[in-house]
């Protein structure tokens, strides 16, 4: 799986977190157990793991706006 492919799926799964415009702390907690469990479950090597980035704006909400922005770009 590469990182566009998981944003993605995160999206579609995490919903949720966009329409409750969740806080950064709250988005990046699900992200960093998503990740996790991507890498228990061999759809992502350690490598992955351990480099791939938060893809959300550090102290930001999420929100309509983000949500537009970071759909155009993957």
């Amino acid at each position: 799986m590469t990182y566009r492919q998981a944003v993605k799926q995160f999206r579609e799964e995490f919903h949720y977190l966009y329409e409750e415009h969740a806080d950064y702390w709250k988005a990046h907690e699900v992200w960093s157990g998503y990740t996790d469990m991507l890498c228990k479950n061999g759809d992502i090597t350690q490598k992955q793991y351990d480099t791939w980035s938060t893809p959300f704006p550090y102290g930001k909400r999420l929100g309509i706006r983000y949500v537009y922005t970071s759909i155009k770009n993957v």
